[in-house]
C-alpha cells in the first residue's frame, strides 16, 4: 500500500528559504510558495526522514495535523477534542506547546496552552516531549507536529562556541551559495583540486560544515529523531534511507587524493582549540586542517575554490575601524587565492566592499538581532 502524504513545512530563519527550496528539490521534493521561515511542502514517509536526515538549512520539518477556525476557548477545546493525539505522542512522553496567535480573539498564548493541555494531556514533569507547534492567525488554528523533536539546528559536534557564532543552518547556507559542493563534485570527476579556507574561522562552524558537504554525509551525526517512537514509523523504510547516505558517503583518501582541502584558522588560541574540538566530534578532523594565524598569512593554494567566512563586523565583535582589517583581508585573498570564491556575511556592505567592490548580494538572514547579508564575487589579483 502507497505511503501516505504529509503537508509538511520546513521551518528555517527568514531569508535561508531560497537554500531550503534548493535542498528539497535536490531532495526530488516540490516545495511551494515560501512564507517568511516557512517552506512547506509535501512528503510519504520515506521523504519525510530523508528530509529531516539530509536538511542542512532547516530548524524543524512540522506536519500539519489540524486546521480549524476558533473564537473562543469553547472552540479551541472542542476541536482539538476530535484530534488523534495518541498517533503522535509515543507513550512515556508529555506533549510541549509552542503557541503564537497574530490579529484573533484568542490572543493570550499561555491561556491557549493551558487549555490545549486539560485536552490533551499534562506539560512534562521531566519526562521527555513532543512538539507542537501551534499558530492562530485571524482565528484560524493550524496545529502541527515537530516530525524531528530536537531542532535540526542543533548539531551534536558543536558544544564549544566562539564569540557571535553563525547558527549551523546559516553556515551551511554560506557554504552552499559559494558553490562549494560542486566545485568538490568536479575535483572527484577530474582531479581538479579544490580548496576551502575560512580565515576568520571562530568556532569552525563554517569549515565543518564544508567538510560534511564534501564528504556528503547528513548534518547531524548519528541522532533520534521524534517520528522514531511514532505509531506508523515504518523501521523497514528508515533503513532504507539510512543505508542509502551511507553508500553515498565519500572517504577522506578520496577527497585528498582528488585536492580537496579544507582549511580553518584563527588569530586565537582558544578559537583554535575549539575549532579542533568540534572538527574531532563532526569525524572531520581528518579533512580540516585547523593552523592558528592571522589573515595576512594566508598562503596560496594548488588550486582555485572558496573563500568562506564571517569576519568580525563591530556589531557585536569589538569596536574601532575594521577597513584596515578588511582592506588587508581583501589585499591578501586576492593576491594569494585569485581565482576563488570570496563569500563573506557582513552586516555592512559599505565596510564590506573594502574587502573587494565587486562584492554582490547573495542572500541575507538575521543574526543575533542584527540584518546580515551573504556578499560574494570572484576573486582577481586586481580590482577593477
Amino acid at each position: 500500500m502507497p505511503s501516505q502524504r504529509h503537508d509538511c513545512a520546513a521551518i528555517c530563519t527568514p531569508g535561508l528559504e531560497p537554500f531550503v527550496e534548493a535542498e528539497l528539490r535536490a531532495l526530488k521534493l516540490k516545495p511551494r510558495s515560501s512564507g517568511s521561515g516557512v517552506v512547506p511542502f509535501s512528503a510519504t514517509n520515506r521523504q519525510l526522514y530523508a528530509a529531516n536526515l539530509w536538511l542542512r538549512t532547516a530548524s524543524r520539518v512540522l506536519i500539519r495535523i489540524a486546521r480549524f477556525k476558533a473564537t473562543d476557548f469553547a472552540h479551541l477545546q472542542s476541536h482539538a477534542a476530535g484530534i488523534d493525539w495518541d498517533r503522535w505522542i509515543p507513550e512515556g512522553h508529555a506533549p510541549e506547546f509552542r503557541v503564537s496567535a497574530t490579529k484573533s480573539k484568542l490572543y493570550h498564548t499561555d491561556a491557549i496552552t493551558q487549555r490545549l493541555h486539560q485536552v490533551v494531556g499534562p506539560p512534562s514533569i521531566g519526562e521527555p516531549t513532543q512538539p507542537f507547534v501551534v499558530r492562530i492567525d485571524r482565528d484560524i488554528v493550524s496545529i502541527s507536529v515537530d516530525s524531528g523533536g530536537a531542532p535540526l539546528n542543533h548539531r551534536g559536534w558543536r558544544a564549544e562556541l566562539g564569540v557571535a557564532p553563525l547558527r549551523p543552518t546559516m553556515a551551511a547556507a554560506v557554504v552552499q551559495a559559494s558553490g562549494w559542493p560542486a566545485m568538490v563534485a568536479a575535483a572527484l570527476d577530474s582531479s581538479v583540486g579544490a580548496a576551502f579556507v575560512d580565515p576568520f574561522a571562530g568556532s569552525g562552524t563554517i569549515p565543518v560544515e564544508a567538510a560534511l558537504m564534501a564528504l556528503d554525509q547528513p548534518p547531524g551525526g548519528v541522532r533520534r529523531f521524534a517520528f522514531q517512537l511514532w505509531d506508523d514509523f515504518e523501521p523497514g523504510t528508515w533503513a532504507s534511507v539510512t543505508g542509502e547516505a551511507a553508500g553515498r558517503a565519500r572517504s577522506v583518501d578520496d577527497l585528498r587524493a582528488a585536492g580537496v582541502r579544507i582549511e580553518a584558522s584563527d588569530r586565537d588560541a582558544g578559537a583554535v582549540a575549539a575549532i579542533t574540538g568540534n572538527a574531532e566530534r563532526a569525524g572531520v578532523a581528518d579533512l580540516v586542517d585547523v593552523a592558528e594565524r592571522v589573515v595576512s598569512d594566508l598562503t596560496p593554494a594548488p588550486a582555485p575554490g572558496v573563500i568562506a567566512t564571517n569576519p568580525p563586523y563591530g556589531k557585536r565583535v569589538g569596536d574601532g575601524d575594521l577597513r584596515p582589517l578588511y582592506q588587508r583581508f581583501g589585499f591578501v585573498a586576492r593576491e594569494q587565492r585569485p581565482g576563488s570564491e570570496l563569500v563573506i556575511v557582513a552586516a555592512d556592505r559599505e565596510l564590506a566592499r573594502s574587502i573587494d567592490r565587486r562584492l554582490k548580494p547573495l542572500g541575507g538572514f538575521g543574526h543575533g538581532g542584527t540584518s546580515v547579508s551573504v556578499l560574494g564575487c570572484t576573486l582577481t589579483p586586481e580590482t577593477d
